[in-house]
């Protein structure tokens, strides 16, 4: 026991839990005279452990322990009546309490409901085989969807930019628009005020008639410059409708093309021209149309032809 306490502690666990603290107490007991119940009583529990060990083991005990448990087996009438009892129980019942002690445990216990726990982790296996088939179904159908909608996404993107440019052009043909009306009274209000003028004073048209002649050529000025700028204005305010009227077109496109990627790499295998147009359109250059545009200079030739025909 000296040598190899981790061989007995494990091999002899029943007795150590029933008559260890009394082996113990047996032993470290050194008032008790030595006497031959005593030893016989140490002797005994021994046997008790030496026993258990033999029944524990897998292999056959060593010499010293063979015929140590034969010396007792050959020699029971000797022992004492007290130590004699406790080896006829170790050889007699002791191994069925053993027994039965090892039933009764929790281990055995899990042995014992081994075909139930088999029978449910079986049950549990095919209800998670049937989950996990349902599972995959779902994610192959998710992923189905998804690989769908990405194109789509791509497609609102797409949508999205054109929107926010629809959103500054509008803006811009608002400013455009805001910018014409005053124009459109800047033309207007010197020629309406010079008329003001003359019905006001109809009476003395020679007295202001000095007057009205040098106020003409400001005004008229006034008025050519405006009528410049209200045109080229208006070509702006076309243009940029033209260009939202463009950008409209985009958007109703993309609004309905949600697999052309897909489309596309099918249909291209039959025709690569197929989608030529459709491409053409989505991606080409928003156009201006500034092929009308007035220069500059075509408002200097007219004042000057204005001023031309008035000296003559």
């Amino acid at each position: 026991m000296e040598n190899k306490p981790e061989q007995w502690d494990s091999l002899c666990q029943i007795n150590i839990g029933w008559i260890g603290d009394q082996f113990i107490s047996r032993l470290s007991d050194e008032e008790e005279e030595l006497s031959k119940e005593r030893l016989d009583d140490i002797c005994s529990m021994c046997f008790r452990f030496l026993f258990e060990l033999y029944l524990s083991m897998k292999n056959d005990l060593a010499m010293e322990f063979e015929a140590a448990r034969k010396f007792v087996f050959n020699n029971v009438e000797l022992f004492e009546a007290n130590a004699k009892e406790q080896i006829e129980y170790a050889i007699r019942d002791m191994p069925i309490n053993i027994f039965k002690s090892i039933v009764n445990s929790d281990s055995i216990e899990s042995i014992k409901d081994f075909n139930a726990v088999s029978s449910k982790a079986e049950k549990l296996k095919e209800e998670w085989e049937q989950d996990l088939s349902a599972r995959e179904t779902r994610v192959d159908r998710l992923k189905k969807s998804l690989s769908e909608y990405e194109n789509g996404f791509n497609f609102v993107g797409l949508y999205q930019g054109f929107d926010d440019l629809a959103e500054a052009k509008s803006t811009e043909r608002d400013n455009i628009l805001f910018w014409l009306r005053i124009l459109s009274v800047i033309i207007v209000f010197p020629i309406l005020a010079e008329l003001i003028v003359i019905y006001q004073n109809l009476d003395n048209i020679s007295g202001i008639r000095d007057g009205l002649i040098v106020s003409l050529f400001p005004t008229l000025s006034l008025a050519a410059i405006a009528i410049y700028y209200f045109r080229v204005l208006l070509f702006n305010y076309k243009s940029v409708k033209s260009q939202l009227l463009q950008i409209d077109l985009r958007k109703t496109l993309c609004r309905f093309i949600q697999h052309y990627s897909e489309y596309s790499s099918e249909i291209k295998k039959q025709d690569a021209d197929s989608l030529e147009k459709f491409e053409n359109i989505i991606f080409s250059g928003i156009v201006t149309e500034d092929g009308s545009l007035p220069s500059t200079y075509d408002g200097i030739e007219q004042l000057g032809k204005l001023i031309k025909s008035a000296k003559s």
